[in-house]
Parts: C-alpha cells; sequence; structure tokens
C-alpha cells in the first residue's frame, strides 16, 4: 500500500508539472498569473482558529505560538507560491502549517516520520476540507529517505523541523536529490555563531549530547541542534551547490533572553495574540537595533540548474 501511495504521488507530481507548463505556454502572453500566496499573522490566527477552534486564543494545541506567527509569513513571502504549485512540507508534525497553505490553493505533500502525527494530520484534513482547497498528501516518510523522484520538486519548506533530526547530513543530501533545478527550498534553523554550550539553562533539564546539540532529559524526540554558517553551507546549501536568495533572524535579546529563555516561557503557549503583537511590533525592532545573534535563521535556497543529473533516483 505504502510503494502504491508513492507511486500515486509522484504520478500527480509529474501530472501537474506537464500542466503547469501547459498553462504557462498557452496563458504567459495573454493574461497575468495568479497572484501569489501571503500568510499575514492574523491570517494565520484565522486559520488556526477554524483549523483548531477558538481555545488556541487561549492556550494553543500545537506549539503554534510566537515563533510561527514570524515563520509562516516568511515562508510564504520568501517562497513564492501560488494555487496549484507543490510544496513538500518536511517534519510537519501537528503543525497547521500545511494546511493554511492547502487552503490557499496549495498541493501540499507532508512528510512526516511518526505515524500517530501523519494520522493527525490525515484526520485535520478530512474534518476541514472544503471545495477549492489544494491536494493533500499526508506520509509515513523518514526525510533521510523521501519516497519521492529525483529532481521533481519545485518548493520545499522545513519550518523548525531540520534541528530535530541527529542524521542531518542525510536530509541536506535528500533535499538536495529532489528539488528541481531552480527550485526553491524555504528553512529555519536553530543559530549560533559559535558553540553554545547550554540551552534552558536553569529551566528546563537540557543535556549537552554533542557539540551545539542537546537532549530534554526525559522527553523522548527532544534532540535539539543549533547551527553555525559553516554548517548550514556544508550540509544545506553544498549538496545542491545552491545559493542563499533570503536571510532573515529572529529572536535576539528581546524575545529569546528576556522571554523564551526564561522563567516567562510557562506562558509560552498561552494567549497567542499577545504573540502576534510581539511578532508584529517588537520583532521587526528588534531586527534593526539588536545585534546579537538570532535564537533562529530562515533563509531560501535555489538550487542551481548545473546540479542537474548529479543526483540519482
Amino acid at each position: 500500500m505504502f510503494k502504491s501511495l508513492c507511486a500515486q504521488l509522484n504520478c500527480f507530481i509529474r501530472k501537474r508539472y506537464h500542466e503547469r507548463m501547459a498553462t504557462h505556454i498557452q496563458t504567459s502572453t495573454t493574461r497575468p498569473s495568479a497572484a501569489p500566496v501571503r500568510l499575514t499573522g492574523l491570517r494565520c490566527i484565522v486559520y488556526e482558529i477554524a483549523l483548531n477552534g477558538w481555545r488556541i486564543l487561549w492556550e494553543t494545541v500545537n506549539d503554534f505560538s510566537l515563533w510561527r506567527l514570524i515563520e509562516y509569513p516568511w515562508s510564504t513571502e520568501a517562497l513564492p507560491m501560488r494555487r496549484g504549485d507543490i510544496v513538500l512540507d518536511i517534519g510537519s508534525g501537528t503543525s497547521s502549517y500545511p494546511h493554511m497553505l492547502a487552503k490557499e490553493g496549495v498541493n501540499v505533500i507532508v512528510a512526516e516520520i511518526d505515524p500517530g502525527r501523519v494520522r493527525w494530520q490525515r484526520d485535520k484534513r478530512e474534518r476541514t476540507a472544503r471545495p477549492g482547497d489544494g491536494a493533500f498528501y499526508p506520509l509515513v516518510a523518514d526525510a533521510t529517505r523521501l519516497p519521492v523522484r529525483s529532481d521533481s520538486v519545485d518548493r520545499i519548506t522545513a519550518i523548525s523541523t531540520l534541528e530535530h533530526i541527529p542524521d542531518d547530513v542525510s536530509v541536506g543530501q535528500e533535499i538536495a536529490r529532489v528539488l528541481a533545478p531552480d527550485g526553491m527550498a524555504a528553512i529555519t534553523l536553530p543559530f549560533t555563531s559559535a558553540e553554545r554550550t547550554a540551552f534552558f539553562a536553569g529551566i528546563r533539564p537540557f543535556q549537552r549530547v554533542e557539540r551545539n546539540a542537546f537532549v530534554q532529559e526525559g522527553k523522548a524526540g527532544s534532540f535539539f541542534r543549533f547551527y553555525t554558517l559553516d554548517d548550514i553551507k556544508r550540509i544545506y546549501v553544498e549538496p545542491m551547490q545552491a545559493r542563499i536568495t533570503s536571510w532573515r533572524g529572529f529572536g535576539r535579546s528581546w524575545l529569546n533572553w528576556k522571554y523564551h529563555e526564561t522563567r516567562l516561557t510557562r506562558y509560552w503557549r498561552k494567549f497567542v495574540l499577545k504573540d502576534w503583537l510581539l511578532a508584529v511590533i517588537v520583532h521587526p525592532i528588534e531586527e534593526r537595533l539588536d545585534r546579537t545573534d538570532p535564537l533562529y535563521v530562515m533563509f531560501t535556497l535555489v538550487k542551481e540548474p548545473s546540479n542537474r543529473g548529479s543526483t540519482q533516483s
């Protein structure tokens, strides 16, 4: 059944590619293309309420909070997506982000290794799908061995997910393999300019397990890695001979060191409207005035056409 689903998925990718090419040839000189998809912070909140109910305004159910209200709008701005496009979202977990894209008419492939979370995504789709939504394919898939043909995906998103995968080198190689020449990937990762020796020090019991990597005691699947610029180049840029076309940061002195990695983090999943205010007011000011390391970086990669044929199916 899994092989059959993968075959159907790859057939869908090829069909949509040829349909887009034919449509582009027929209409590129007669009418403008569809407007790009945009998710503002408020639009994300509206979608989150529609998907998970009004209770998320008081306490989130899937970590929809400050960082997501920065990442989701950035990703749709940095990664040009239009209705009918195909996007591979890696490590979707129980995020509502792929559902938001589908509501905007984007066709989304959800790649998640945990079967329980894939069932969550599938059930959520069945309960909330509406006419006009994009297609939605939730797959149990290991990001180190993606069940997708080489050079077949034009858009990839990985929002705060890759840092939880110990074998990130294999993930970088897989992204390079499946991304089509001239395709784009939008990625967000924890960042440090040097060696980080602690995470949530005195707040949560994270233990350092290797350079810039931590695991929370007593919590399975809590692996968390910080990346230096050299790490990002080695693991994600070089395998696809990519160029970085966008680079942003978030979570510096105010939002991280005075809020997130302090005892105030107990309010992290509560009162999402306060997170929206932080995202639209404090975040831009902090990024303009603060030059300390961001907790996360957000960047887009474009796979060079010269990389065509360098990977195999």
